[in-house]
């Protein structure tokens, strides 16, 4: 066993049931762990004549070499395959504590590719790898499956990851769950498993991890736990999670877009009198997310983006309607984000009389209705009438509907969008180049701070004593003060490149992000690669860390390339540049428009070392970053 590593990766074909390994050892020094090595699996297996329900398609689980130690918040596992939804890159991630289980188990990857003639699930005890029938948990919900499973194996710890009657039945933005209700929630990485007839995977794992220096490492752990609970935001973190945050940022965010419709509406509120109890992932000292058991509704777990997702988007103020859409989504296997922008979109067709009950069963698409959002949920989740063809995406649903349609989606590489996001020139630029359509990678909080204050108030003085608390770190980032200006492009590439391969770090060594500056925790990657030298043995530099998250993203995007896609892929729905209000906008000048978008891609793609005309990775830019064999392959396909 390797220091820090399972040191295997499983490899195991549903058709005919065939287990391999390999050592993790052979993709280590380039692409370190996580989605760097799920990456250069899924780049070299998966080419383009693959389609994403292809038995061909591989659906690929990755843990880091943090993954499964004592370090904050090492509990992640990155999840990748071709898309169902971006049609290329289709990437999410899990919490919980199967991804420490599978390292304890020996592997650090587990690589699934074909497809079986009917519903099965794996089985991991160790050595032992068994392909399993699943008729019985076959149906079930995302909460039913793990029972059944654990029964079935007479094994009550085995750690479980499953999908719901939506990845069952193909519907594109299935996610898989864990059965503590972490979710790899994002591109359709249900359907894509679903597709596969893999019902569920269930680890167990007794070999534990090895370190170059046990008692040292145990030590500077340690410190780093303590550490994050001295930190100004912990405390509120731990105790309320992001719901007192999001009391405040929302209320601002609909004040900036021009739409101020819920005064009253309080998440921290919702949480203080029906909060259950904290939960957190393995290794987690923070505990961010919120357990409810709400009695004739249900018991589950929720963090971050559902909560405005479910309410403020669909202008929603009823709380036990959440709560009920919530736990639908986490029975089902559903993202509640991709869900709730579809409702989203139906309600914004339906105020701008695009579309009538006619088209959804009678249904009134009012925004906040309690019967539009639970009916047009439980359609799309039994592919019911209106809901088969919203089960399809957004995208295929504006086809199909017509009428100018399109002209109100919200989405970017068909994936849906967070529709609470203001439409700022950052924001605007991570999400257009991102490889998910998912731009929080490259989010520039100072800008959103900044905006939110000048958004809300109009106030010169205010804008000014904002920037002068931001102009630090904007300089060291982007070498001017400006990066952090919502009104100017000046900075804004620099800062959404650096921050996509800075926040890139914790998919590749499987630590939660939550642990950094991210939300305001401390640790940077100075702490990660001390860690790492210590349980490696071996002097890990800060530098090699970041190239190696920089390399992982021109792998990314030559698969991209590969599948097709090119700059003109890079962009925003229409739906996002009326986001902001006219007449706030003309106040604040803080969002992108089209051409503002087009010079950031510009800069951009320089910075990156790609094409500007196609946006492909030069190939000396490959061949800088050890990839010579990716440019070589990108010229046979015509790409370079």
């Amino acid at each position: 066993m390797e220091y820090l590593r399972g040191g295997t990766i499983l490899r195991i074909n549903l058709t005919d049931s065939k287990v391999t390994r390999e050592p993790t050892s052979l993709y280590t020094e380039k692409f370190l762990g996580g989605r760097g090595i799920n990456s250069a699996i899924l780049y070299q297996g998966v080419g383009p004549a693959v389609n994403p329900y292809d038995p061909a398609n591989m659906l690929i689980f990755g843990v880091g070499a943090l993954a499964g130690t004592l370090f904050p918040g090492a509990c992640r596992t990155d999840v990748l395959a071709k898309s169902p939804v971006t049609l290329a890159i289709g990437n999410a991630s899990l919490g919980g504590y199967w991804g420490a289980e599978l390292k304890f188990a020996g592997y650090d990857h587990l690589v699934i590719q074909g497809k079986a003639t009917g519903p099965v699930y794996l089985n991991i005890y160790n050595d032992e790898v068994e392909v399993r029938k699943a008729d019985k948990a076959w149906g079930q919900d995302c909460y039913e499956t793990p029972k059944i499973i654990r029964e079935e194996l007479k094994e009550p710890r085995a750690c479980i990851i499953s999908i719901g009657p939506a990845g069952e039945r193909l519907i594109r933005y299935a996610s898989i769950n864990t059965s503590m209700g972490n979710v790899a929630a994002r591109t359709g990485l249900g359907a894509v498993m679903g597709s596969k007839n893999l019902k569920a995977i269930a680890v167990r794992g007794t070999k534990g991890i090895r370190v170059a220096e046990p008692s040292k490492f145990y030590e500077e752990c340690q410190k780093l736990h303590e550490l994050i609970k001295q930190a100004p935001s912990y405390k509120e973190i731990h105790t309320v999670g992001l719901t007192g945050w999001q009391d405040r940022e929302y209320r601002a965010i609909y004040s900036l877009i021009g739409e101020p419709w819920a005064e009253n509406l309080s998440l921290q509120g919702f949480l203080k009198e029906h909060l259950y109890k904290r939960v957190g992932c393995f290794g987690c000292p923070v505990a961010c997310m919120d357990s409810y058991q709400i009695s004739g509704i249900g018991a589950g777990v929720v963090k971050c983006s559902p909560y405005a997702d479910l309410t403020w988007d669909l202008r929603n103020t009823d709380m036990k309607v959440f709560w009920e859409v919530m736990i639908l989504c986490q029975k089902a296997g559903i993202d509640a984000r991709s869900l709730a922008n579809i409702i989203a979109w139906l309600m914004e067709l339906y105020k701008n009389k695009i579309i009538t009950e006619d088209d959804t069963d009678g249904i009134p698409m009012q925004y906040g209705s309690r019967e539009a959002i639970l009916e047009i949920s439980r359609k799309i989740l039994q592919r019911e009438k209106i809901g088969d063809l919203l089960a399809e995406g957004i995208v295929e649903a504006a086809k199909k509907i017509g009428r100018g349609a399109e002209e109100y989606l919200q989405h970017a590489k068909g994936s849906p969008m967070d529709t609470h996001i203001p439409p700022l020139k950052g924001i605007g630029l991570a999400t257009a180049v991102s490889a998910t359509g998912e731009g929080i990678k490259g989010f520039i909080v100072s800008e959103m701070d900044t905006a939110l204050t000048f958004g809300m108030s109009g106030d010169q003085e205010d804008l000014e004593n904002r920037l002068k608390k931001w102009e630090a770190i904007s300089k060291q980032i982007a070498g001017t003060r400006d990066a952090a200006d919502p009104r100017l492009t000046e900075g804004k590439a620099p800062f959404v490149s650096y921050n996509e391969d800075l926040n890139g770090l914790g998919d590749l060594l499987g630590i939660c992000t939550w642990m950094t500056p991210f939300i305001g925790l401390p640790i940077t990657p100075k702490h990660m690669a001390h860690i790492l030298s210590i349980g490696f043995g071996v002097d890990t530099p800060v530098g090699s860390l970041i190239e190696t998250s920089a390399r992982v993203r021109h792998l990314q995007r030559a698969f991209e390339v590969r599948e097709g896609l090119s700059r003109a892929d890079d962009k925003l729905a229409k739906g996002f540049y009326r986001e902001m209000k006219s007449d706030r906008d003309k106040k604040t000048k803080v969002s992108i428009d089209p051409e503002e978008l087009e010079k950031l891609k510009d800069e951009y793609y320089q910075l990156r070392g790609w094409d500007i005309t196609g946006g492909a990775p030069k190939r000396e830019t490959l061949e800088r970053f050890g990839l010579k064999e990716v440019a070589d392959d990108l010229q046979r396909h015509g790409k370079l």
